[in-house]
């Protein structure tokens, strides 16, 4: 094909790097059978370097379609020494989202830009090291592999199969992978990925037996082809999909010619990177899906909403909106920001969603982090300490259910310091009884429905704590493992607060879990006297009446002494529960239950919860 007149590359980028267009035609146009076209794509260069940068400089700089780096000509492989595959499903599926949605969004535009490649070649082979930009090329090769292994054309499906492996090298006349990567992850991937119909087949080998590499190529494979065989997706619009990825998806690719060099250049570029956070990635998202006229207002909107939150709130904020707005669907593992922009239009009405949505709560969202809410000062206090208690033990799921109530009742709703406690109390409980978290948020999504019907707090079903939910909870809090439980450090920090002093977070060295009838007595004859056996001290440690805080230097003074020493030091800590603990005589297995239902009453009725019940 003739080639377009040669270009001068920019000046300023890297001496005399080269740039080339290389643009493949739909796989259906595609000719195959001579060693330059197999497997089949038709090539135009603005640049005499071909792909993979066949050139006499150091490093070629390229813009290559996806089409062009898989055209078989090159077998890339991955350093042993290189990081395995990390990418988790929801980044698989997010990328085969933003293809979707820019085949169907950017028909104006002459192409979708990938990201970047570097490469290491050593000029005429064919070999590639892949230096940087490996996790995006396995994830596009599980892509076409699925592809291929949904496709019903056998032709189509053929040349599809040429994208992940080249069944005969021209010099070497042996089958190829495309992609290699390391030695033990690299078998998984060539059985269950890169073989023929092989992508939907279980491993052989059970779950537990596979490395953390070897589950994310299997789960990110499998949330690949659930995507696309979700509902609306047809065989034209798969075949629309690769046509697209081939020919419009370019990535920059630098190739350097050797690989200590390149080596030399990643290191570099990572030690002075700024990695987005997840905040940066939704803004450059939602504002980039507006038309160009309404970027400065809504980047003065969004710019807004950042001086008011925390990087975290600022991005959770749209998994709140999504939940307040979506209630009644299950919330899907798609990116949130690609579900705002599809269903809040915001290609076409991102400046009514800003103003409509994101802006009101993130100043809720603000009032209700920085104490705000309420009527007067003790009303903004209990909803300040109700907050911060919900805080401690669960950060966000909440939050929807209060931005919500603020959104309806307003912030000086005369019941919003009942609505408050009593949605503190939900969460504190459920997280105790340890509800299934699809359980508990399914019951926050209808509490929503609750709260726009206007019912008040008392009459709520969803804030009703159930006799059954009030069982499990005081279960696990007798428990005699209750100290190695996730929550063990915020609840003994609930405690102490309720007592009348926050130690402030579990953190080493400065708050710690003391259990004051060791573990192992390691030979301390008075602890063996009174539990008898080393076993007997097992059944005890771990409850919650052994447990209270002490600093990380009076925890290492305490270690195994006997009561009578290890009481002096609980004493003179400055912990309230360590204070409250040394009022005790004695430390028997009598102490420790009496203790455990002691401060289970306290919980409760800090919840404002009825006390244990007799024989409960």
């Amino acid at each position: 094909m003739a080639q377009r007149p040669k270009q001068e590359a920019p000046r300023g980028f890297w001496a005399r790097a080269s740039f080339a267009n290389r643009l493949q035609p739909p796989l259906d146009e595609q000719q195959s059978g001579s060693e330059t076209d197999s497997p089949g794509f038709v090539e135009q260069s603005v640049s005499p370097a071909p792909a993979g940068g066949e050139a006499s400089e150091p490093i070629v700089a390229e813009v290559l379609t996806v089409g062009a780096l898989l055209d078989g000509r090159y077998r890339y492989r991955l350093a042993c020494f290189q990081r395995a595959y990390a990418w988790k499903p929801e980044n698989a599926v997010r990328l085969v989202c933003d293809l979707r949605s820019a085949m169907h969004r950017e028909a104006s535009r002459r192409f979708f830009p990938l990201g970047r490649l570097m490469l290491a070649k050593a000029p005429g082979s064919p070999d590639v090291e892949i230096v940087d930009g490996h996790q995006r090329l396995v994830t596009l090769t599980i892509l076409f592999a699925v592809l291929r292994d949904l496709e019903a054309d056998p032709g189509r499906a053929e040349r599809l199969h040429r994208l992940v492996a080249v069944d005969q090298w021209p010099s070497r006349g042996e089958a190829q992978d495309l992609l290699t990567i390391q030695e033990l992850p690299g078998r998984l991937f060539a059985s269950i990925v890169q073989r023929r119909g092989s992508t939907e087949f279980d491993p052989d080998v059970p779950r537990e037996a596979l490395s953390e590499s070897e589950r994310n190529i299997v789960d990110n494979r499998d949330g690949i082809r659930s995507e696309l065989l979700a509902p609306g997706m047809t065989d034209e619009i798969r075949r629309a999909l690769a046509d697209y990825i081939l020919s419009s998806c370019r990535l920059v690719t630098i190739t350097v010619d050797n690989a200590d060099l390149a080596w030399d250049m990643l290191n570099t570029e990572q030690n002075t990177r700024l990695a987005f956070s997840h905040a940066d990635e939704a803004k450059s998202l939602i504002l980039s899906a507006m038309p160009a006229e309404a970027h400065i207002t809504a980047a003065g909107l969004w710019e807004s909403c950042e001086s008011m939150l925390t990087p975290e709130d600022m991005f959770r904020l749209l998994s709140h909106i999504r939940a307040m707005s979506w209630r009644g669907e299950s919330q899907s593992a798609r990116p949130v920001e690609m579900e705002i922009v599809e269903r809040f239009g915001v290609a076409n009405r991102g400046l009514a969603f800003m103003a409509e949505h994101l802006v009101p709560h993130a100043n809720r969202l603000k009032d209700v982090r920085r104490g705000h809410v309420g009527r007067d000062d003790g009303e903004r206090m209990s909803i300040a300490r109700s907050v911060d208690f919900m805080t401690w033990i669960e950060t966000h799921s909440w939050v929807p259910a209060l931005l919500l109530w603020l959104k309806v009742h307003g912030p000086n709703a005369a019941h919003t310091v009942d609505f408050t406690r009593r949605l503190e109390c939900l969460v504190w409980l459920s997280k105790i009884a340890g509800v299934d978290p699809g359980v508990q948020e399914t019951r926050l999504l209808r509490l929503l429905d609750e709260i726009e019907a206007g019912t008040l707090p008392k009459a709520m079903s969803k804030l009703q704590i159930d006799a059954t939910l009030r069982a499990h909870a005081i279960t696990n809090l007798r428990s005699a493992n209750f100290a190695g439980k996730h929550y063990a450090g915020c609840l003994l920090r609930r405690i102490s607060a309720t007592m009348g002093s926050d130690p402030g977070p579990i953190l080493r060295d400065e708050v710690t879990i003391e259990h004051i009838l060791p573990r192992n007595p390691h030979g301390c004859k008075a602890w063996l006297t009174l539990f008898r056996t080393p076993d007997g001290c097992k059944a005890h440690h771990q409850k919650l009446g052994n447990v209270v805080l002490l600093s990380g230097r009076d925890n290492q003074r305490a270690g195994t002494l006997s009561w009578e020493e290890k009481r002096e030091i609980l004493r003179a800590s400055p912990f309230l529960l360590a204070q409250d603990a040394a009022k005790e005589a004695d430390w028997t297995a009598q102490t420790i239950a009496r203790r455990t239902e002691s401060l289970i009453n306290l919980l409760l009725v800090s919840f404002d919860l009825p006390p244990l019940a007799k024989g409960e």
